[in-house]
């Protein structure tokens, strides 16, 4: 837990040669920064250091609607992106990273050094860890797991990822996707080598996040001694009744988008499709939303 591990997300799953660093549609904290084609979310360590630094966050800049207070309905949400950790030679393993939705983005209410979650009664968050770190006193089950956070730092529900043939340390590009349908009350994840969304979610919980989420929060990642941020897909939506999963977020759905390949995905093999476009659409129902392409925002 308290080792430094290059830690790298490409973010699903396509790149594009247009466009230049999204410095306009992310912020930074902490020991976050931008690199040339990605963003560093903590400072590279050449020695283990203390759980309470090298922390960093990445969230998109505009606050995104989840409750529609004229409707009292509660907005669905679909994301997906892909990671590897790459150990250094110095430290092991680091404690991971989190997929966060959370009220605030103050970079001062942090637990220490776990994955620069928030800790304070003030904040409500919703995080999917992906935890290569093992501490009892969290509740962890091992230091290979996914888990869900909900206003706490000890998982509501966790799976060892491990036993499901998925190694978060090993090094190899780990593509992951998290849902939550509203009318069913359910987050879920899956997780896999493979770019093709499992049949099978890794985990799921009957969870209702409206007691958790207010009317706008900030979507984004934490993490604490890991690396480099490069692609990633996030959409909100209404909708309706059905037991079928949300469609998978659209090739050209995209907060952050970089020019050209990460070296890390070379080197592991990451077979990267390309397209020159990258927009996403938000919104809390069908009627009204926002689209944002990787450098520029506008409303329809």
């Amino acid at each position: 837990m308290l080792c430094h591990t290059l830690f790298i997300l490409h973010f699903f799953i396509f790149i594009l040669p247009s466009l230049s660093l999204p410095s306009q549609n992310v912020t930074l904290f902490g020991d976050a920064s931008y690199t040339d084609t990605a963003i560093s979310v903590t400072k590279q360590q050449l020695t283990c250091l203390s759980s309470s630094s090298g922390i960093g966050r990445a969230f998109y800049l505009y606050p995104v609607r989840f409750l529609d207070p004229l409707t009292n309905s509660t907005a669905s949400f679909s994301c997906r992106f892909s990671f590897s950790i790459l150990s250094s030679s110095s430290c092991p393993s680091s404690d991971g990273i989190a997929f966060l939705i959370s009220s605030t983005t103050d970079f001062s209410s942090l637990s220490n050094g776990y994955m620069g979650l928030p800790n304070s009664d003030k904040d409500s968050y919703v995080a999917v860890e992906f935890d290569t770190s093992y501490d009892p006193s969290l509740g962890d089950i091992n230091g290979n797991h996914v888990g869900f956070d909900f206003n706490s730092v000890v998982s509501f529900a966790s799976v060892d990822v491990l036993s499901r043939g998925v190694d978060l340390k090993s090094g190899k590009i780990i593509n992951a996707w998290i849902e939550y349908r509203d009318d069913m009350k359910m987050v879920r994840v899956w997780v896999d080598y493979s770019s093709t969304r499992p049949l099978t979610p890794i985990l799921a919980s009957l969870t209702d996040l409206s007691e958790i989420f207010k009317e706008f929060m900030h979507v984004g990642f934490s993490a604490s001694l890991t690396d480099l941020v490069h692609h990633w897909q996030f959409k909100t939506l209404s909708y309706s009744h059905s037991v079928s999963p949300i469609d998978d977020v659209e090739e050209g759905d995209c907060f952050l988008c970089f020019s050209g390949d990460s070296k890390a995905s070379k080197k592991n093999g990451g077979n990267l499709r390309r397209k020159n476009y990258g927009e996403i659409a938000l919104g809390i129902s069908g009627i009204t939303a926002f689209v944002v392409s990787a450098v520029t925002s506008r409303f329809i």
